[in-house]
């Protein structure tokens, strides 16, 4: 997901390399790396990261910080952080993190708890509300990583296009229906406009599961993918099957992106630099960050946006309460297992998620502020007048479960996507195979919940 209170909440983990050259330092100077996801329409993290180290060496003359970037999507991202987590000797100190990856790499012992460290530090427990800290809880009940933002996801649609089209404008859609309709009148009556997009192809990853399915499949009564009461993992069924015929709507009725587009790594970014901006796409399936392209520090400032683009909820399916869904995750600053200097990487941490750094990251991306004291300062939301909706989407959000096994079922989940999507198979073929596939991606039956 990019981007998945989204996330996509947001996750940053920091790693040492534990076998790091410092020679080029003074004698008995530490050097920590931080491991961190670079993309050339994302370049906030770089920024405040580049603060961040600026601060912390300024206050630690003895140690050096080793800024790593890793080039393209969440998919190149986490390959690469997999491979240098393979030894000690090549795992970076700390890291950018995805909160939904955060039990699995706890498991695989890949990270430090932080509780100890939390407790010496005032700003946890006067400016991180009490959800915004469950982001990167571990099975165990302990503490993995700070969070840096967290976000929630709807619909964005464009004015002009809903104009043209003799849509009404505010948009409030109330069921499923309500969206395929103002799809097939944009189709109708724009033609050479992008009626509607989601993500829904392996390309994307996890915005394909939570920015796409997940919202569809928690708007549906009782949908879930995982039984919290009976602790099992929820084997398809009619509400599995219900999100994927919706996707399948919007492709088998040329609703959506064009099949080059709907696998395109790069989807996110035509619709945000490209489609919006030349009322090229009418309704867009996204989190609360998609505007940060068009702000005056964006990658493609838009002055226009405030005026051309409108904000709304996802409905339920049928408008069952509360009639809204949305999804929220996140990213944070984790700390390797593996690193040697634990008090001098928490301490970067806690420079890295301060008040000032928070506010540069939250106003340049446009995701959710985790610490009260951003999201209450002026500055925070001063040029973005659709802040306090995404915020108080969190009356309606989701989290996806994110236990050991998520990524495994997530994987599976996309494959059932991108499956519908290219029309090899139906809904009810992907949902039934998803339903086959789903145990050995858990862990065997007896931790599946047939419906």
């Amino acid at each position: 997901m990019k981007r998945t209170l989204t996330g996509c909440l947001l996750l940053l983990t920091a790693v040492a390399g534990c076998g790091a050259d410092t020679s080029q330092n003074a004698p008995g100077a530490k050097e920590l790396e931080v491991l961190y996801k670079v993309e050339p329409t994302w370049p906030h993290l770089e920024r405040m990261l580049g603060d961040a180290k600026k601060q912390y060496e300024a206050a630690h003359p003895g140690v050096k910080i080793k800024l790593t970037p890793v080039q393209g999507n969440n998919e190149a991202y986490y390959t690469k952080l997999a491979l240098l987590n393979r030894s000690p000797d090549s795992a970076p100190d700390l890291y950018y993190h995805d909160t939904f990856q955060v039990n699995a790499d706890v498991a695989a012992g890949k990270l430090a708890p932080l509780d100890d460290y939390l407790a010496t530090w005032p700003d946890w427990s006067t400016q991180f509300p009490d959800s915004v800290k469950q982001a990167a809880k571990g099975g165990d009940g302990k503490i993995y990583g700070v969070p840096i933002s967290t976000d929630t996801r709807g619909l964005w649609y464009h004015k002009d296009v809903f104009a043209k089209a003799g849509l009404p404008v505010p948009w409030e859609p109330k069921t499923w229906n309500d969206v395929l309709t103002a799809a097939r009148t944009i189709k109708q009556k724009a033609p050479g406009v992008v009626p509607f997009s989601m993500y829904s192809t392996k390309v994307h990853g996890e915005a394909s599961t939570m920015q796409g399915f997940e919202m569809l499949l928690y708007g549906t009564p009782g949908g879930t993918l995982y039984d919290e009461t009976q602790k099992k993992w929820v084997a398809g069924g009619k509400n599995f099957t219900d999100a994927l015929t919706f996707v399948n709507t919007v492709y088998r009725e040329e609703l959506g992106p064009k099949q080059a587009d709907a696998h395109n790594a790069k989807l996110g970014d035509k619709v945000t630099l490209e489609w919006f901006p030349k009322a090229g796409l009418g309704i867009s399936l996204d989190g609360a960050w998609a505007s940060s392209a068009w702000k005056p520090t964006g990658t493609k400032p838009w002055p226009e946006w405030t005026q051309k683009i409108g904000w709304t909820r996802m409905p339920t399916q049928n408008g069952e309460a509360p009639g809204a869904v949305s999804m929220s995750g996140g990213w944070v600053m984790a700390m390797s297992a593996y690193t040697k200097n634990k008090r001098e990487a928490f301490d970067f941490i806690t420079t890295a998620t301060n008040k000032d750094n928070s506010m540069t990251y939250s106003v340049g991306t446009g995701d959710l502020a985790p610490r009260k004291d951003v999201a209450t300062d002026p500055k925070y939301s001063a040029d973005n007048p659709s802040v306090t909706f995404w915020t108080d989407l969190a009356a309606v959000t989701h989290y996806r479960p994110a236990y050991e096994a998520y990524p495994k079922v997530s994987t599976q989940v996309q494959e059932a996507m991108e499956a519908v999507t290219t029309g090899s198979q139906t809904p009810e073929e992907a949902s039934a195979n998803y339903a086959k596939a789903l145990p050995a991606a858990v862990g065997g039956p007896d931790k599946v919940l047939a419906r």
